[in-house]
């Protein structure tokens, strides 16, 4: 494992303010993007003493199966889940739904895309866009890691969020010493952030989650055992 971001708080305040508009049924919506998401929002609504009858009231979309997951935890069921676990595909999802005017709560991490946000307001939505925590870069790299990569010991690596991807490059000052290593990345986002980045993706999980990827690098490999990119699921 080589953590690439960690986790840090914001200003609490917006968020507060967001919890207590839920409590008062102010939302018709509440979108979740990941299950970091879905564990802050719960801290800050145990904060303030309430649970998830909070909800009452307020549909409920999730982006990938682990949120939709993450939220079952906590007695949740989200209404919408896309087929294919990327902010798109949600828009699309909703596209038989009624939005102009509807106040939705978009509870996720500071800094994602603009597709949401912009997608849902062009439909008429008033979006309340939350940030919940900061996603940053560690102070420094797992010098462990860092070592195996110079010396070529590693074979496979595996991206889970863009995130990952420009957090790996910074922290390794460069993607030169990924150059050789078989990259493999959880969705077509992060495959294009990738890709950006000057790196040559050798396969994109076709379904988006965790599972899915090593699945899909498992087929590969049965497929191309010795590392010939076969961009299966691409």
């Amino acid at each position: 494992e080589f953590p690439t971001i960690e986790i840090a708080p914001v200003d609490p305040v917006p968020v507060r303010a967001a919890v207590a508009r839920l409590a008062h049924g102010s939302y018709d919506w509440c979108v979740f993007t990941s299950t970091n998401g879905v564990a802050e929002w719960f801290h800050f609504l145990a904060e303030a003493g309430l649970d998830a009858r909070a909800f009452v009231g307020t549909r409920i979309a999730a982006i990938g199966a682990e949120t939709a997951r993450a939220l079952a935890t906590h007695g949740l069921r989200a209404d919408v889940v896309p087929e294919r676990f990327v902010a798109e595909s949600l828009l699309e999802a909703l596209a038989g739904e009624e939005l102009q005017g509807k106040r939705v709560l978009l509870a996720r991490a500071a800094d994602s895309r603009a597709v949401l946000p912009d997608g849902l307001g062009a439909r008429g939505a008033l979006v309340d866009d939350v940030p919940l925590y900061i996603a940053r870069r560690p102070a420094q790299a797992d010098s462990e890691i860092v070592r195996r990569l110079r010396e070529g010991t590693v074979e496979i690596a595996t991206f889970s969020s863009s995130s990952t991807v420009r957090g790996c490059i910074e922290l390794l000052g460069g993607r030169e010493l990924l150059r050789g290593v078989r990259i493999v990345c959880i969705g077509p986002i992060t495959a294009e952030t990738a890709r950006a980045a000057g790196l040559e993706v050798a396969l994109v999980s076709e379904i988006h989650t965790i599972e899915g990827m090593i699945d899909a690098l498992q087929e590969q490999l049965r497929q191309s055992p010795e590392g010939a990119p076969v961009h299966a699921g691409d």
